[in-house]
């Protein structure tokens, strides 16, 4: 394979209260509760092929509020309301329910874009001196 080759692949993006955020490596084997390190997870759509995954007892646990998942989330929606701990975004839930589908390349990349432009408006302007 070229170094110029891309492998195939699917991804998560797995978001924390931190601000950083890293692409998973995804196949339809895990679930977003692995990711999460979770027992029970909440999903929430944003399109037909776009899931945000957070761990349901992320509150009950005291885990700190996600400001950069609900920044991500007014790129879709207009009220994306609050979140709190880790959060994972996959392709659409299988249609099992225990897994979820992986985002393609161009699918991470448009959300990473989303993330890092979300991210750059609260960077303060350099100050003239």
């Amino acid at each position: 394979m070229s170094a110029t080759a891309t492998a195939i692949g699917t991804f998560a993006l797995w978001v924390p209260p931190t601000g950083t955020f890293r692409l998973l490596h995804w196949n339809i084997t895990l679930a977003p509760q692995h990711a999460l390190c979770c027992d029970k997870t909440q999903s929430i759509e944003l399109t037909a092929e776009l899931t945000m995954w957070s761990d349901q007892q992320a509150i009950p646990l005291g885990h700190p509020r996600n400001a950069r998942a609900s920044e991500l989330l007014l790129t879709y929606q207009p009220h994306p309301g609050l979140h709190f701990g880790d959060v994972v975004f996959t392709g659409a839930p299988h249609p099992d329910g225990a897994a979820a589908h992986g985002l393609t390349e161009n699918q991470a990349l448009d959300l990473v874009g989303r993330y890092l432009a979300r991210s750059a408006a609260h960077v303060p302007a350099p100050q003239n001196r």
